[in-house]
């Protein structure tokens, strides 16, 4: 999550406070800017009467959401790329900055002609820890769902609620993240025996955290896979490839460039699991060198398909990270029940 700037804004279209982060390249007018949000939150209003919604607008590669929490309109700019949030973890986001907006100046924002700027540098203090703390989301996200929880245990809301809130709330949670809502869930239908008095009530909450705590783990599970960055200068020969490796719940990406799958490789954390796959019918000395020079994880396993095994750089290489190269004569003839496919399978596969 990279928050590039962030605005507090009054109903009627004032601009309370403005967070730029030193790396943004926006220059937006605020009050040009408050005047637009506030007429797109009056419209996103008048789409949901009618059960429709605005998520967000696409700005480049960026995107601007904006949240509603009483007499403020919370509006921000988030970089797009890998660390993307869902919409509604965004949407929780929002709120959260809201809501300490309001209860700490309530009272101000009554006075029309007060100078904010006053307050910029205090607010920022305030939430520069949730600015740049991934975790403190995660714990947000936990306290949300215990907030649901004990509103579905006193009646206040639908039990069924619970559940389909709860794979939303922990929709675009990491594996480790997904592991560690599994254990506080868990705890959670530890307690209910002990009190709830009413069986029928105790019944349905046990099996709406059952079905739950099931496809919460079977989600973490599917993302533990391990994936596959393909390295490949032929958009159709990996589209080819990567509908068979799906078919065997092996999930591809593909990079065009080094680059491009140097970048990759540095957005993911080190708990990412993952092989890099090259497809080059002709790997110079230079870009064999390039390959080996990846900062990848210990256990990354790197294959090449070429149809002739290349020249060897000279020099000292990295041995640690060899390359295995799997001789293809001919790319497009991948298929299902191709032996090259199995092969490539088993190359990949960890002991």
């Amino acid at each position: 999550m990279i928050i590039k700037n962030l605005w507090i804004i009054s109903k009627i279209g004032l601009c309370h406070y403005h967070y730029h982060a030193d790396f943004s390249d926006y220059k937006i007018d605020d009050l040009l800017f408050s005047g637009l949000v506030a007429g797109l939150a009056n419209f996103a209003e008048t789409l949901s009467s009618k059960n429709q919604s605005v998520e967000y607008l696409k700005l480049g590669n960026d995107e601007l959401y904006f949240e509603s929490i009483g007499e403020i309109i919370v509006a921000a700019i988030l970089a797009g790329g890998t660390e993307k949030l869902q919409p509604f973890s965004v949407k929780l986001m929002l709120q959260f900055i809201g809501t300490k907006f309001s209860d700490k100046y309530l009272s101000t924002m009554e006075d029309l002609l007060f100078d904010w700027s006053l307050e910029t540098n205090s607010f920022t203090r305030e939430i520069n820890s949730f600015l740049t703390d991934k975790d403190l989301l995660e714990d947000i996200q936990r306290e949300q769902f215990q907030n649901l929880f004990m509103n579905a245990m006193e009646g206040n809301i639908p039990i069924e609620e619970l559940y389909w809130r709860g794979m939303q709330l922990f929709s675009d949670a990491t594996p480790d993240v997904l592991k560690r809502s599994i254990r506080k869930i868990s705890s959670l239908e530890e307690v209910i025996s002990s009190v709830i008095q009413d069986e029928i009530l105790e019944g349905k909450l046990h099996d709406v955290l059952y079905r739950l705590l099931k496809d919460l783990k079977a989600s973490a599970l599917k993302q533990e896979q391990k994936k596959l960055l393909v390295l490949s200068d032929n958009e159709q020969q990996f589209e080819n490839l990567r509908k068979i490796l799906q078919s065997r719940e092996i999930y591809s990406y593909l990079c065009t460039t080094i680059d491009g799958l140097r970048n990759s490789i540095d957005t993911w954390t080190e708990s990412v699991s993952y092989d890099i796959l090259v497809m080059k019918s002709n790997l110079t000395p230079q870009y064999i060198r390039q390959i080996h020079g990846l900062k990848t994880n210990g256990d990354t396993k790197i294959l090449a398909i070429v149809n002739r095994i290349p020249r060897i750089p000279k020099g000292r290489i990295l041995q640690k990270k060899p390359i295995s190269f799997i001789i293809q004569e001919n790319f497009e003839a991948f298929n299902r029940d191709s032996p090259f496919i199995e092969y490539l399978l088993t190359s990949l596969a960890h002991e």
